[in-house]
């Protein structure tokens, strides 16, 4: 059956109008371009999306454009691709974004949870009672530029443990965890927050060996150039988020408030660790 005369008429100028370079310009001109985030790699990917989705789709809300989030395969990766401007703005830990704003002119955009302890966790019924037992054992960290991995080196070098254990670089706390109930490791260091993230599934046989540091929670920050109008928009669109009371305090479950220049300069000797560790090669 041919198409009646109007119906041919309507299809004509509905393919005119698709074709038109002045149709096609004008959308491509009204979309907003995504705002893209970085997120530090202490879970594995699908965790870490899933837990931010509730400020990507607020922030997409508030701004009224895409938010694109993603995250990188290490904490130098992460840091590297952010000094290169690949990102709108990224959540760091907060030595390295406080190292992106004195040496990166990055600007903060806000802070998450105020302070997170850093725990040595066995494996309970495990043979390690003290820290004397990990002589010999293997221990695992996130990488050396992770604040939770910087704080453990340090933590084991005060022991008298660096030379005596391996230290094996664990890709995210969950793989941790598994590796801990396994035995592939004695002993792991993670951010209490980091354990209530936790995906269904983990294993979560450790017990608690020691508690040896409070440090802030990640802080987000903006590329140079962003841009006062968009850094102001962003900065208020951070602070108009809202926890889940019913969820436990995590980074991406907080209030989203800037970190006082006195708590900011309190990470400059962590800071210039992460300087060092940059400045070595791969």
């Amino acid at each position: 059956m041919k198409p009646s005369a109007d119906r041919r008429r309507m299809l004509a100028s509905l393919t005119s109008l698709l074709a038109s370079p002045w149709w096609s310009t004008r959308a491509v001109a009204q979309a907003p371009a995504p705002l893209r985030v970085a997120l530090p790699p202490f879970l594995s990917p699908a965790a870490l999306l899933e837990a931010y989705r509730p400020l990507r789709e607020h922030l997409e809300r508030t701004l009224r454009r895409p938010v694109e989030m993603v995250t990188a395969k290490d904490f130098r990766t992460l840091a590297e691709t952010a000094r290169r401007g690949d990102y709108d703005m990224a959540q760091m830990p907060a030595h390295l974004a406080r190292l992106a704003m004195t040496d990166w002119r990055f600007e903060q955009v806000a802070g998450t949870v105020e302070q997170l302890d850093v725990l040595v966790l066995v494996k309970a019924g495990g043979p390690v009672l003290s820290s004397t037992d990990l002589r010999g054992r293997s221990v695992g960290l996130l990488d050396a530029l992770s604040l939770t991995g910087t704080v453990g080196r340090k933590w084991l070098q005060d022991q008298r443990l660096e030379d005596a254990v391996t230290v094996v670089t664990l890709p995210s706390i969950n793989s941790g965890l598994f590796a801990l109930d396994r035995g592939e490791v004695a002993a792991i260091v993670a951010g209490s927050s980091q354990l209530v993230m936790q995906p269904p599934g983990t294993p979560r046989s450790e017990k608690l060996l020691a508690t040896i540091g409070g440090i802030p929670g990640p802080i987000y920050v903006a590329r140079p150039g962003l841009g006062a109008a968009e850094l102001a928009a962003l900065r208020a669109a951070m602070d108009s988020f809202t926890p889940d009371a019913a969820r436990p305090l995590t980074a991406p479950n907080s209030r989203l408030r800037p970190l006082a220049p006195a708590q900011l300069a309190t990470l400059d000797g962590y800071a210039a660790i992460a300087r060092q560790v940059l400045a070595r090669q791969r």
